[in-house]
């Protein structure tokens, strides 16, 4: 499951940079037959890429969330908390011990 999560966003990132290559070639030809200025294209291609950088957070966010949801339904327990659990469990042990000395 993992692999068509990572299998799927790299797809994802690989179609956004060959739609980012196609939209610059459809600016240039704009630029070329005297639709847009050299500016103007460039500018469009500056929000293009914006806006596909912002899209392409947004989509590892949910796609975080996700994976995340999925793990907690699969009662997988993740690394922060086994980490959090790990330092509870330490902390525990030492009131214990203080409270009982071990004589072993």
């Amino acid at each position: 499951m993992i692999e068509l999560v990572k299998k799927t966003m790299l797809a994802g990132v690989g179609l956004a940079v060959v739609n980012k290559d196609k939209v610059l070639e459809s600016l240039n030809e704009y630029v070329e037959k005297g639709k847009l200025t050299q500016e103007e294209a460039a500018a469009m291609s500056d929000k293009i890429v914006d806006e596909g950088r912002n899209e392409t957070k947004k989509a590892k966010v949910e796609a975080s969330k996700l994976f995340n949801e999925m793990l907690h339904r699969a009662n997988v327990v993740t690394k922060d908390q086994y980490d959090e659990l790990s330092a509870r469990v330490t902390t525990l042990e030492g009131k214990l011990h203080r409270e009982f000395p071990n004589e072993d």
